[in-house]
């Protein structure tokens, strides 16, 4: 093997690694939302690039979870606030 060709390999070994990571983010927002369809389309795609054993040992949450909070009440004039002067 050529200094070039190993140059090559790791060249695809980095950008494979970043795609892997790249699915995984994205397949963790589509458990957390609930997409169950875009799931079962990114494990595939992690299945075609040889990283489906580790998803083996991810564990999905057994409801999406909430991320949504209650808004500050807004505040009003009060009586004898402020007045224009």
């Amino acid at each position: 093997m050529s200094g070039e060709e190993n140059i090559e390999e790791a060249a695809a070994a980095a950008v494979k690694r970043s795609l892997v990571a790249s699915l995984r983010r994205e397949r963790a927002g589509y458990v957390t939302r609930g997409l169950d369809e875009r799931v079962a389309g990114v494990d595939a795609e992690l299945k075609r690039l040889g990283a489906a054993k580790e998803l083996a040992e991810e564990r999905e949450p057994a409801e999406p979870l909430e991320t949504a909070v209650e808004s500050k009440p807004r505040r009003t004039a009060g009586r004898g606030g402020k007045t224009g002067g």
